[in-house]
C-alpha cells in the first residue's frame, strides 16, 4: 500500500476560532489554534503514516512550524475551504500521489489509533473512506485516487461527501470514532476540552 498525502487546511492563528469569541480574547483563541494544530501535527507524526504532510493556508509564518513536524507548507490562493484543497489536491497529484487524507486542525482528542482505522479502510483503490463530526460534518476524508471527488466541506457535508461518493461508483466506507467526532468550534466543545485541561 502507498502511502497517503496527509492535508491539513488552516486559517491564520488570529482568525481561528471566530465562534469562541465571546469566550476568549483574540490572543487566547490564537494560542488554542496553534495548540490544537501542534496536536494534530504531532499525531500524524508519531508513526510512519503519511508519504507527505502539508498544511495549506495563508499564513506564512506556519512555515517554521510545519518544518518542526516534518510537514510542508502551501501557500493558499483560494479564498474558500474548498478552493484551498482543490490547490493541495493539484500539487499532491502533481508529485504522484496515490492517495490524499483531509485532516481539519482542530481535533483535540485525535489519536494515532484513529490515523491508523482510517489508513486501513483506505488500503485498496478505489476508496472513499469518510469520518463524521459530531454536528454532520466531516472531519476526515480520505481519496484513493485523490480525485476520486469534489470537496463539498461546509454545513451537512458528511452527507454530501457519502453522496459523491456513491455518485462515482464507490460506497463509502464510514469511521466512526469518540475521538475523530470531536472538533473544537463551540463554547460547549471549549467547556469539555476545559475539564480535560487540554
Amino acid at each position: 500500500m502507498s502511502k497517503p498525502w496527509l492535508i491539513v487546511p488552516v486559517k491564520p492563528f488570529a482568525e481561528g476560532k471566530s465562534r469562541l469569541g465571546d469566550e476568549l480574547p483574540s490572543i487566547e483563541r490564537a494560542a488554542l489554534s496553534r495548540r490544537l494544530l501542534e496536536h494534530v501535527l504531532a499525531t500524524a507524526a508519531t508513526d510512519d503514516f503519511f508519504a507527505v504532510r502539508l498544511i495549506v493556508s495563508r499564513d506564512a509564518c506556519l512555515k517554521s512550524l510545519a518544518a518542526r513536524y516534518g510537514a510542508r507548507l502551501l501557500a493558499e490562493h483560494g479564498n474558500t475551504l474548498n478552493l484551498a484543497l482543490e490547490q493541495a489536491r493539484r500539487l499532491a497529484l502533481q508529485e504522484a500521489a496515490s492517495a490524499i487524507l483531509i485532516l481539519p486542525s482542530d481535533l483535540p482528542r485525535l489519536q494515532s489509533s484513529d490515523l491508523t482505522a482510517l489508513l486501513t479502510a483506505g488500503a485498496g483503490a478505489p476508496a472513499a473512506v469518510i469520518s463524521p463530526s459530531r454536528d454532520g460534518g466531516t472531519n476526515a476524508l480520505l481519496l484513493r485516487p485523490p480525485y476520486l471527488l469534489p470537496f463539498a466541506f461546509g454545513p451537512d457535508s458528511f452527507t454530501r461527501h457519502c453522496e459523491l461518493a456513491n455518485q462515482a461508483g464507490v460506497p463509502p466506507t464510514i469511521i466512526q470514532t469518540p475521538t475523530l467526532a470531536f472538533d473544537l468550534d463551540t463554547p460547549r466543545d471549549l467547556a469539555e476540552m476545559k475539564k480535560e485541561q487540554f
